[in-house]
């Protein structure tokens, strides 16, 4: 019976396969960032991983299961990283609305303007998933929870507040954020400069603007 199981017991993959698959995975978060999931293919992501097609299937599996799975990737870091940071303000136990923003927006500028491309790459495919009810899953199961707990929490300490018209001025906000990180380009172009667009100075002026449209939000209309 021990004998038949150790038969049964699958191999831990290798070193050399863990790598490979790795390697696919951020290929494909390349591709699709830059071409979106209609225009990738696994062709393209096999010759930007220098791999060939069927090990894409192999690591990766078809195309639709691989975008699920490049975005399900990045997503438990964010989000657990916003969460701490929401966790530490309830702890300080007073925050403002900019507090909340910047708990909830930071952990993906920040890595998006980080200098790493994979990030910046995968802030870009959030930005496909925001857009297209065909990923409506996606968002609901690896970004609704969180982008949910900041409207409670914003409805909570403005017990006036229109839950509809703060969730509103949130998902503006997020669009905002994804903005910055897909065009960000336009900034610099629009204003008419040059030289690239300071990112630190670009966050602020986002964590400003969505500020001021979040907190129109939690006063009833006159």
């Amino acid at each position: 019976m021990a004998q038949h199981a150790v038969k049964e017991r699958k191999r831990a993959p290798s070193q050399r396969s863990v790598a490979a698959r790795e390697r696919i995975l951020d290929a494909a978060e390349l591709v699709f960032a830059q071409r979106g999931f209609e225009g990738a293919s696994i062709r393209d992501i096999a010759e930007r991983a220098q791999v060939r097609k069927a090990n894409v299937n192999f690591h990766g599996g078809p195309k639709e299961e691989l975008f699920e799975r490049i975005v399900a990737r990045r997503a438990s870091e964010l989000s657990e990283e916003r969460r701490a940071a929401i966790s530490l303000l309830d702890a300080q136990g007073s925050w403002d609305v900019g507090d909340l923003l910047s708990a909830f927006m930071l952990p993906l500028v920040t890595r998006a303007f980080g200098g790493n491309p994979q990030w910046l790459a995968y802030a870009r495919i959030v930005a496909i998933v925001s857009a297209d009810t065909r990923w409506r899953n996606l968002a609901r199961t690896h970004f609704d929870p969180v982008a949910s707990l900041v409207v409670q929490k914003l409805c909570a300490q403005y017990p006036k507040a229109d839950p509809e018209r703060v969730a509103g001025a949130l998902v503006f906000s997020v669009s905002s954020m994804l903005a910055l990180c897909t065009s960000d380009w336009r900034i610099s172009t629009l204003a008419g400069s040059a030289d690239k667009t300071d990112a630190n100075g670009m966050i602020q002026n986002l964590l400003t603007f969505c500020k001021s449209g979040v907190v129109s939000s939690l006063h009833p209309e006159e």
